[in-house]
């Protein structure tokens, strides 16, 4: 039994850290040229293709002393820190048995925050990765009619603040965000998301005094999103 489990975290860890190390490459290529299912991994130094041997999260890294065996230069530790942050991530999730719910979700939230901080956009195959997720773990007729409302509220803001000043008051990326997460929350708690990811991204305007620069919104309402998830999901182990 033992052994049994040792194996189900040792499995889950590893695909964690595979996840995580495929989450950072496509951060550091978001918005890069691809070109189809040709890409691979090439070293950040020299450009040569990495091996087989050379992609095993964790591993790779060690056995190879944080250097690339390509030039022999120094690797950037965020490899590994990801790699290691995601494992002991999806262990602990398989621990509250929430593998299959937060786990799931998490790293997509964590993959938007750090793109729309970055390029201002959050990309399509991510919100429809959130959309999959809500409605495999609620009942999304139940909420439907107030993410239509929400839907509609925010589009106007969106036309009418861009007929009005030509330009976009909220991107059309966190529109999608915000009215497929009121599929999962519905009235009035989508409101109280919306107002808690406001005031966090207006205390950053205010703390960092850019007030002419655009800001991401995306980020603050996916994490706040994860936090409401987080804590009805210790609520709930709690109870």
């Amino acid at each position: 039994m033992l052994e049994t489990t040792l194996i189900s975290y040792l499995i889950v860890g590893f695909l964690g850290a595979i996840l995580g190390s495929f989450l950072l490459h496509e951060y550091d290529n978001y918005g890069k040229a691809k070109k189809g299912l040709k890409l691979r991994s090439i070293c950040d130094h020299c450009g040569e293709h990495l091996k087989v041997k050379n992609l095993i999260p964790i591993l790779s890294f060690l056995l190879q002393r944080g250097k690339s065996t390509c030039c022999n230069k120094k690797l950037s530790y965020k490899y590994l820190i990801s790699e290691i942050g995601l494992a002991s991530f999806f262990m602990v999730c398989l621990f509250f048995n929430n593998l299959t719910t937060v786990g799931l979700l998490f790293p997509a939230l964590l993959l938007i925050a750090l793109i729309d901080e970055k390029f201002k956009e959050i990309p399509l195959v991510l919100n429809i990765y959130v959309l999959l997720w809500i409605s495999l773990n609620s009942n999304i007729g139940e909420h439907l009619m107030a993410s239509a409302l929400v839907g509609l509220f925010l589009l106007s803001l969106y036309w009418g603040y861009l007929f009005l000043r030509k330009t976009e008051g909220i991107g059309l990326g966190d529109v999608i965000l915000l009215t497929t997460i009121s599929l999962y929350y519905g009235l009035p708690e989508i409101f109280y998301l919306i107002t808690i990811s406001s005031c966090l991204l207006l205390l950053k305007i205010i703390i960092s005094q850019k007030y002419k620069e655009q800001h991401a919104f995306g980020s603050w309402i996916v994490l706040t999103f994860g936090a409401f998830i987080l804590f009805q999901e210790f609520y709930v182990f709690v109870g």
